[in-house]
């Protein structure tokens, strides 16, 4: 037996700058004034043609030759919030797992180059389609090593090209026979996001598991400067998600609210199951009251200790697919969680299930978490493996000095 796991949403090449200076004059320049206005902002993502606007230069022969002094991107390779997240679940449940990806990328010659990439991974990708005469979606990754004293800091320039095309009724019934269904970085996605409400209504209807994990929203931050962001048709979308996993910017944007805690109540009041909250280098929060999870208090869970210690030996790449990867960490885990379920986590075991409910949504945390963590060790968000297995290995290791870090074990 295999989990189906089916996901939709936004795929992309990432272009990785690895050593922006966020202090420059020219980043200064381009520094966003105003809610919406195009500018660059650390943490936070733009859209090509809008920087362009706000800064009155070409993006690609004035602004980020001088932000990265003329050098190449250090590595190009597959991005994107739903596509990363389900490689590493992919690899996390890798022999009990079968992971569909539903998107679309344009006939250049960089979506040529992003499929034969993904060809490298575990994914089905037979609703993976082609959109003529259209650009594959792509992102430039400007990385600051040294920012925040030395966790690091991105942002984001992206080109949405094929994506504005991929319309909900392109997403076949194939997609909702999966046990799990995963909606991830759809406001780049931009039909698909504005069609959440009714996609999310059809999957709980057949009896999915739905995981949305978010991204910084431009589109809705410059059409409504600072107000709330929508999710989907109308805030009866949270009542159709499962697990809404989403970064403290991105929590503070999509309630309206100032910190976490007010941000977790406002989902709980609009019918979310569970609600797992990110935050850099700090501690995650999360909260659950549903059947799938059981009732959870909101609490807080720290990052991992010994993959601080290894970034402070060197081992560093950078934090792009941080975020992607937890997401994947936790999707991967539930779906192991859903054939071996165990009493409690123990070494060697690693998954167990809640006995307030079908699974453990803080042991899927502790995956999430290590998951994160690895990302920072390579560049970009998609780990190659060699082998099958390679970096469940990996995280299995980090998993264990996590439960040892909690007294777990």
């Amino acid at each position: 037996m295999v989990v189906r796991i089916s996901g939709v949403g936004c795929c992309l090449v990432d272009r990785i700058y690895g050593h922006v200076d966020f202090h420059s004059e020219v980043f200064r320049k381009c520094l966003s004034k105003n809610a919406g206005d195009g500018g660059l902002e650390p943490g936070k993502l733009t859209f090509e043609e809008e920087l362009e606007r706000f800064a009155g230069l070409s993006f690609v022969s004035d602004i980020l030759p001088r932000l990265t002094e003329g050098q190449k991107a250090d590595k190009e390779n597959i991005g994107g919030p739903c596509v990363v997240a389900l490689i590493n679940a992919s690899q996390l449940a890798y022999k009990e797992s079968d992971v569909s990806f539903y998107g679309c990328r344009g006939d250049d010659e960089v979506g040529v180059g992003l499929l034969e990439k993904l060809s490298q991974t575990s994914l089905d990708l037979s609703h993976y389609r082609i959109e003529k005469n259209s650009e594959t979606a792509s992102t430039s990754v400007l990385s600051d090593p040294n920012y925040d004293n030395g966790h690091g800091e991105r942002t984001f320039v992206n080109t949405i090209g094929a994506s504005w095309h991929y319309l909900p009724e392109e997403v076949d019934e194939g997609f909702y026979d999966s046990e799990i269904c995963v909606f991830g970085g759809t406001a780049l996605v931009p039909r698909i996001h504005q069609g959440l409400n009714t996609m999310l209504k059809k999957a709980k209807s057949k009896g999915c598991i739905t995981v949305v994990n978010t991204v910084y929203d431009f589109i809705s931050e410059k059409e409504r400067p600072g107000e709330r962001w929508r999710m989907g048709e109308s805030d009866e979308s949270y009542r159709f998600i499962d697990l809404l996993i989403v970064d403290r910017e991105e929590a503070l944007r999509l309630s309206g609210c100032e910190d976490i805690p007010s941000s977790i109540a406002f989902f709980r009041e609009k019918g979310t199951g569970a609600v797992v909250v990110t935050n850099g280098a700090q501690n995650i929060s999360l909260w659950a009251e549903s059947p799938l999870f059981g009732s959870i208090k909101e609490q807080t869970m720290p990052v991992s200790e010994a993959v601080g210690k290894a970034l402070k030996a060197g081992k560093k790449g950078d934090s792009t697919g941080c975020g992607d990867n937890f997401a994947g960490g936790i999707i991967g885990s539930l779906a192991r969680q859903t054939l071996f379920p165990n009493p409690s986590p123990s070494k060697g075991t690693g998954f167990s299930h809640h006995r307030g409910g079908l699974f453990d949504l803080k042991d899927a945390c502790r995956w999430g978490i290590v998951s994160g963590g690895f990302a920072c060790f390579y560049y970009g968000g998609t780990y190659f493996e060699k082998q099958e297995g390679e970096k469940f290995a990996q995280l299995q290791q980090l998993y264990d000095l996590y439960l040892k870090q909690e007294g777990v074990c």
